[in-house]
């Protein structure tokens, strides 16, 4: 497998489902900003008609604006290869290699013909080396004997953990002395708990919550909800909900952040959408609703505040400028990928995420420059035992303190019962 399939957050929120591609699997949607996605479904169709060197013109013009895309450069070689040009076809999976990204060619039918290409052994040998062990990822915690999702974790200065649970929709919370407890209640209605936002300046913890087949009790009436709830961290107890306009679409509020001023910012991964709630607001607004947005997950300010950067699972990073709601997607530096990220955190200068949209998941460190464009990326942690299902985190004292095994690959059904496993938080230092 060239691309993970991981979780509900297209990953659909959608895993209702961007794999960004499966090796050997069947053309899926492709995604990506609007000049490529034409070239890409031009490229399908003259492929699918015989036409293989208008369907590569088609495919080149995309790499040219697109070069970190991993799907593109498998379709480059592919029909490189259906075209019988095995060099540019071993050409563009030594791009992919670079990537980092794991794979196995001799596993995909549409590259057979290239196994007698000279390149073709240093290449799978290439591959195989992205799958090996890389970086640090030590315990920080365990949680034991669980069977929900644990999208979100995070810890407040006292020590005490929070994490949220798509499955059992709640917020659970171990204490500084290791005992273990859920901190929302039954009678407050949560659904799938995907996020938290933690504010201990007013004492508030923030969660973003939606309804999904996988969540104990799922009704089709649940289809599409979702609000966000605010918490006193102090009494435990929930304060009021925020709704979502109504507008009859579907939504998931996989991540949240807190500006400056205390207004709350979330990404919504089934629409696209970034929500904002003011300070004192009771209703979130759509801050900013794009068509280019393809699958919205984590989101940091920078450390001026003057931008919002949002990871977007199919098509990279966006760094929108606050004042004039501009977004534009960060270009990768050269032999990197930014696609497939879900969780992102702001780290001064730099940012850190996890991805899990490509094999094998990674933990990355996205050095800045002063414009706030990505001059560096560097591979902190991947293809860690402990990786299991890489989910959403938390910066903590020079670390990224992460979700494991989040458990999302264990419903390959929604109704799916898998025996408790102990979930580790794990801590990457940067």
């Amino acid at each position: 497998m060239l691309f993970a399939t991981h979780s509900l957050h297209f990953r659909v929120h959608t895993r209702v489902l961007l794999t960004l591609l499966v090796a050997c699997a069947v053309t899926m949607a492709l995604w990506a900003e609007p000049p490529v996605h034409p070239l890409l479904r031009e490229a399908a169709a003259a492929q699918k008609a015989g036409q293989f060197e208008l369907a590569l013109a088609k495919l080149e013009a995309a790499r040219a604006l697109r070069p970190d895309y991993p799907r593109l450069l498998l379709e480059l070689a592919r029909v490189n290869a259906a075209a019988r040009h095995p060099d540019a076809a071993c050409a563009a999976l030594d791009q992919l290699a670079r990537l980092g990204v794991a794979f196995a060619p001799a596993k995909d039918p549409a590259l057979a013909a290239l196994a007698s290409a000279p390149a073709w052994a240093p290449l799978a040998a290439r591959f195989a080396a992205n799958a090996v062990p890389q970086g640090r990822a030590d315990l920080a915690l365990t949680l034991p004997t669980q069977d929900g999702i644990i999208e979100t974790a995070l810890a407040d200065s006292h020590g005490r953990w929070f994490f949220a649970d798509v499955r059992h929709r709640c917020i659970w919370t171990r204490e500084a002395d290791g005992s273990l407890r859920k901190f929302s209640h039954d009678r407050d209605g949560l659904l799938g708990v995907f996020s938290l936002a933690l504010d201990e300046s007013h004492a508030r913890l923030w969660a973003g919550v939606a309804a999904t087949p996988e969540m104990q009790g799922y009704a089709e009436a649940d289809r599409g909800r979702a609000f966000l709830a605010e918490y006193d961290l102090t009494a435990g107890a929930l304060v009021r909900t925020v709704a979502l306009p109504a507008d009859q679409r579907p939504h998931v509020l996989g991540s949240l952040t807190l500006a400056a001023d205390g207004g709350l910012f979330a990404t919504d991964s089934a629409a696209p959408v970034i929500w904002h709630v003011a300070p004192g607001a009771t209703q979130a607004e759509a801050w900013l609703e794009n068509d280019q947005f393809a699958s919205l997950q984590g989101l940091a300010f920078s450390a001026d505040g003057r931008a919002l950067y949002v990871a977007d699972y199919a098509n990279g990073v966006w760094r929108i400028d606050v004042a004039s709601k501009t977004p534009r997607l960060l270009r990768a530096p050269a032999d990197t990928t930014l696609f497939g990220l879900d969780d992102l955190r702001g780290a001064g200068r730099a940012l850190v995420a996890v991805q899990n949209g490509i094999a094998p998941a990674r933990v990355l460190r996205i050095d800045l420059d002063a414009a706030g464009d990505a001059r560096a990326v560097t591979v902190l942690a991947a293809a860690l035992p402990r990786f299991t299902d890489l989910s959403g985190g938390w910066l903590r004292a020079g670390r990224y303190e992460v979700v494991g095994d989040a458990g999302w690959n264990l419903f390959s059904t929604p109704t799916a019962a898998p025996a408790p496993r102990d979930v580790p938080i794990l801590s990457v230092p940067l």
